[in-house]
């Protein structure tokens, strides 16, 4: 279990790591793309920090769907909300100002 220090904040987390289903051999997320109509794929899991805790869990699902690369791009553009997005390889990738480190 790991802890950590948030005050007078939010953070909110999209995942497919409770709600899929495996069909033919391949793990569908339960959060759909609305461009294509299919789940969103690539990432199981992503964590937005900010004030407002409606805003955090709305960025959380719409990263999701955007993807690593656009989620992060997003994020890194919004002053103070930042982001931890864990791929479907378990890789993990961080907004411009979250140090992993600390969370270790």
């Amino acid at each position: 279990m790991q802890l950590f220090p948030l005050y007078d904040s939010a953070v909110e987390t999209s995942g497919s790591y409770e709600k899929y289903v495996v069909f033919n051999g391949i793990r569908y997320s339960h959060i759909i793309n609305p461009k294509t109509g299919y789940p969103a794929s690539g990432i199981v899991s992503v964590s937005v920090f900010a004030k407002q805790t409606e805003l955090a869990d709305a960025l959380a699902t719409a990263i999701f769907v955007m993807g690593i690369e656009v989620g992060l791009d997003l994020i890194n553009q919004l002053k103070g909300i930042e982001c931890i997005i864990i791929d479907d390889k378990g890789g993990i990738h961080t907004s411009k100002n979250i140090d992993i480190k600390k969370f270790n």
